[in-house]
């Protein structure tokens, strides 16, 4: 039988959730971040004021614990010699419940005081601080506009930043700023998980829930209880979860519980392939439900396709990249054989990236004298909504790369960037298929791919070999 799901939502590969919400609008969650140890998400995007945090990536969603994930096509910028649009009549006023939810929001998005690191132990009590508020305003707001759908989305998000309880830090702490390295009060934080597990079921169940709140509240769910099986040992069980997906099918029984459905028949393939199989067969007795299934068929054979013929592309072209960086600098990558490359696909707003960071760093000050380089290719996001004058947009991409470049220079990045203010569009993440960041290509001296997982020690030792040392 031909298999029905693939799973959106990557894997988490730690006992934490960091992806985040925005609320730069009332009813759309925009871009999140992580911190230390954590990921992103499709819906729930990162946020770059929040999580520099990671020196050291639903609604919509996919956590993806190794990644930023691409959310929505940005729409197109608007042609120089289109003209400005007509005026429209001015929005309504907000009502309190918007002004509320922004709120709730707004302290999600406090940065961190001037001048604290990711090394800092005062770094990472403030963001459990900030988390810890997060989560009691989010739970407020749930209590006092009971019937408002967006209380899903703070209880979901409440999830992926999810307090750590801290009480202390480990003495490995001082080598080794992480998560792993926290002292916790651990009966908060069990408590804590228990109450995020009523919420998301209850999120999971209601009819009201729009399939992106579904999605993420069912992803978080399975995320922290695989978490908490590794930390402890145990072996983790999908099928203590087939009650709960049972319950909304019967319930929904249309294509709204697709969401849960596609991410437990995945997790049961990979405990069981016989169990998993025989689950699909029984879900075509639900005309809706299999005609769901076809289209998730469809769906995945022609993102297999499109995944396929990118990467193509990614290994053939990729070593023949040519423009002008950011601050002006020429760069030809196909000049740089007989160096090894490392081409970075990443953005200020994607908390896994900037967490890459130290140890790029590190990598490139220890063997950039003997040949290696680092190219970045910059998912800037510039708010572009499509609708700006030319001026406008020139202002808003203007200050997108200079952000960027500030970035750069505050983290001691010496190496070229390209930029183009696309976001997902960016010129060179459509043509080699980027559906996720950080995506880095470790290029040999010829150009050609070497490794697409050199990420963590293994880029020093992926280094190391290529260059021969």
């Amino acid at each position: 039988m031909t298999s029905f799901f693939h799973l959106s939502f990557s894997s988490p590969v730690g006992p934490h959730l960091g992806a985040r919400l925005d609320a730069s609008s009332a009813n759309n969650p925009a871009p999140a971040s992580h911190p230390p140890g954590r990921t992103k998400v499709r819906p729930y995007r990162s946020n770059p004021a929040r999580f520099t945090l990671l020196a050291i990536c639903l609604l919509g969603l996919t956590a993806a614990f190794s990644g930023c994930r691409k959310k929505q096509d940005l729409p197109p910028p608007a042609p120089a010699t289109e003209p400005a649009p007509a005026k429209t009549a001015e929005p309504a006023p907000k009502s309190q419940a918007d002004l509320d939810y922004e709120a709730v929001f707004a302290l999600w998005r406090t940065p961190a005081p001037e001048g604290l690191e990711p090394k800092d132990p005062a770094f990472w009590e403030f963001q459990d601080q900030i988390m810890r508020k997060f989560a009691a305003a989010g739970r407020a707001f749930a209590e006092k506009y009971p019937a408002d759908p967006r209380r899903y989305n703070c209880w979901v998000q409440s999830s992926f930043t999810r307090p750590w309880f801290l009480t202390g830090f480990k003495p490995e702490f001082a080598t080794a700023p992480r998560e792993t390295n926290l002292i916790v009060d651990a009966a908060a934080l069990a408590a804590y998980r228990v109450e995020q597990a009523k919420l998301l079921t209850i999120v999971i169940e209601s009819p009201d829930a729009d399939s992106r709140q579904r999605g993420g509240a069912f992803f978080a769910l399975l995320a922290d209880a695989r978490g908490v099986a590794r930390t402890t040992g145990q072996a983790f069980d999908i099928t203590v979860y087939r009650p709960l997906v049972d319950r909304v099918l019967a319930t929904l029984g249309d294509e709204r519980v697709m969401p849960v459905v596609e991410q437990y028949v995945s997790g049961l393939r990979q405990q069981s392939p016989e169990a998993a199989a025989a689950y699909e067969a029984a879900l075509q007795s639900n005309p809706a439900i299999a005609s769901a299934l076809q289209v998730a068929v469809e769906k995945q054979k022609a993102e297999a396709a499109q995944a396929a013929d990118a990467a193509k592309v990614r290994a053939a072209e990729i070593g023949s990249m040519k423009f002008t960086a950011a601050d002006g600098r020429a760069v030809d990558v196909a000049a740089l054989k007989g160096k090894v490359v490392l081409v970075d696909f990443w953005a200020t707003w994607c908390g896994p990236c900037i967490a890459e960071l130290p140890n790029v760093k590190k990598v490139y000050a220890d063997f950039h004298d003997k040949g290696f380089e680092v190219i970045g290719i910059t998912l800037e996001n510039p708010g572009l909504r499509g609708k700006e004058t030319p001026a406008e947009m020139e202002t808003k991409l203007a200050a997108a790369k200079k952000k960027m470049l500030d970035f750069t220079v505050k983290q001691e990045m010496p190496w070229p960037q390209y930029f183009d203010g696309k976001w997902w569009k960016n010129d060179y993440a459509v043509k080699f298929g980027i559906q996720s960041i950080p995506a880095m290509f470790l290029l040999d001296k010829e150009g050609r791919i070497a490794a697409t997982d050199a990420r963590g020690e293994k880029l020093e030792s992926e280094v190391k070999r290529l260059l021969g040392l």
